[in-house]
């Protein structure tokens, strides 16, 4: 990592800087977030320093990414800057309990159908999933699924937002949320893992991948 971007790092990420009096000239620095780590993005503008503008960016201009777990080959330097929880959530009308890893491994795998069989209502399973290129769906793949794959079935979810939005208007939906996302008319089945949320310097040829 560059010595001047391990320095804005430090300054935005891990503190609130103190207010200075003396005149600064801003610099500005291209942020991507991704879906899943996008409500710490409130907590970045206030603990940056007057030197620093915030800019969110898209991946290929980002100079700094922030995102949900590691990724499959951590291959550049990063700043774990919190944690976050993944959380299994299904529409209240599953009518179940909590379920264990076994239960929410079967049930994405597409073994389990229907909520009766684990406990539930007699209404059929559907499946939401994000796609291979989502830092939450590397997270669930390796964390929750162990390597087994999810259910060819499974309906996409684009977001967090996205896959908030419908496993709560769905009847028989299930799901996975960063725990911030948690919102609206879905219920917390299991909590999945706890993992870091990351900052990671650009590559070099200037594309954050995620």
């Amino acid at each position: 990592m560059r010595p001047l971007l391990a320095l804005l790092l430090t300054a935005i990420l891990t503190s609130c800087a103190p207010a200075t009096a003396a005149p600064v000239t801003p610099r500005l620095l291209n942020v991507y977030v991704t879906s899943a780590a996008y409500p710490l993005v409130s907590k970045l503008y206030p603990c940056a320093p007057a030197s620093i503008v915030i800019e969110l960016s898209d991946p290929a201009s980002a100079e700094v990414s922030i995102r949900l777990g590691e990724p499959r080959a951590l291959t550049r330097p990063a700043f774990q800057i919190g944690t976050e929880d993944v959380v299994i959530i299904d529409h209240p009308q599953a009518g179940v309990g909590s379920l264990t890893q076994d239960q929410v491994q079967q049930l994405f795998s597409g073994r389990i159908t229907n909520w009766k069989d684990v406990g539930g209502n007699d209404l059929p399973v559907q499946v939401w999933t994000y796609s291979q290129g989502e830092d939450i769906q590397q997270v669930f793949d390796r964390l929750v699924m162990d390597g087994e794959p999810v259910t060819s079935l499974a309906r996409l979810a684009v977001s967090a937002q996205s896959m908030s939005d419908s496993v709560g208007k769905t009847p028989g939906a299930i799901g996975y949320l960063p725990r911030r996302w948690k919102i609206g008319n879905v219920r917390e089945a299991l909590k999945a893992a706890t993992v870091q949320i990351l900052a990671r310097a650009a590559s070099r040829r200037g594309r954050c991948a995620t």
